[in-house]
């Protein structure tokens, strides 16, 4: 089973970065969570972050946060529409479905004729 993690959203922040003290080249970033396996793959709606500063070259954790850099990450979290879920099922799956009712099919006839 593969998770990913898709982009959906990516900004520029104008804050100061809490490692380097620049307020140019923090970049905020949105993830959907994807799920692949041999039998379905499904797009939750659970949505992570990340903060990451493009001039040190340093992911910001939310401890190093400052009020501010909250405040922006909030705003930009509410700007998020729902990201699309869906549930699919894959061609190995959908096979193995019909193969089952076809044999439950072919069973049940067997049995009614007896």
């Amino acid at each position: 089973m593969k998770i990913r993690q898709k982009e959906i959203k990516q900004t520029t922040l104008t804050n100061n970065c809490p490692e380097c003290f620049s307020n140019e080249g923090l970049l905020l970033t949105f993830y959907q969570k994807h799920i692949e396996s041999a039998w379905y793959k499904k797009a939750t709606g659970e949505i992570t972050d990340s903060i990451k500063c493009q001039n040190c070259n340093t992911d910001i954790y939310p401890v190093r946060w400052t009020d501010d850099i909250e405040r922006v990450r909030e705003f930009y979290l509410k700007s998020i529409e729902n990201p699309t879920r869906y549930f699919k099922l894959t061609r190995l799956a959908i096979l193995t479905l019909l193969g089952i009712a076809v044999v439950g099919i072919a069973v049940y006839i067997l049995i009614s004729k007896l």
